[in-house]
């Protein structure tokens, strides 16, 4: 749980590290050609991820801000790039809209394509 000050230091807020998790996993999920957020099934995958990811999303807390790490399977037909700028725009839009955090960095992953079975 994340724990901050306001600018003239009286009160804390606090936030829980699964309501970020929740608003940029579903952030990412609203964006076309991802088809979903990478959650690894195998023990091994979950250990190299420190068992510090939850719904394809990996969240630090720094002094400067949070880092997110996203996950996510895309369309192999959608474009990259526009995928990836499109994901970072909306999850940065969706967490400054609702959160008083500062980010640092939202770096996207792609893990897999598939293609889209709709």
């Amino acid at each position: 749980m994340a724990q901050l000050k306001n600018v003239n230091g009286e009160s804390n807020t606090y936030i829980n590290k699964s309501m970020v998790v929740s608003i940029v996993s579903l952030a990412t999920k609203e964006i076309k050609g991802v088809i979903d957020v990478y959650q690894p099934t195998k023990l091994s995958l979950r250990r190299m991820f420190n068992r510090n990811i939850g719904k394809g999303v990996r969240i630090k807390y720094t002094n400067l801000g949070i880092l997110i790490d996203i996950y996510v399977i895309v369309s192999v037909d959608c474009e990259v790039n526009d995928v990836v700028y499109r994901i970072q725009q909306n999850v940065k839009n969706s967490i400054t809209s609702l959160l008083p955090i500062t980010i640092k960095a939202i770096n996207v992953h792609i893990m897999d394509a598939e293609k889209n079975s709709l």
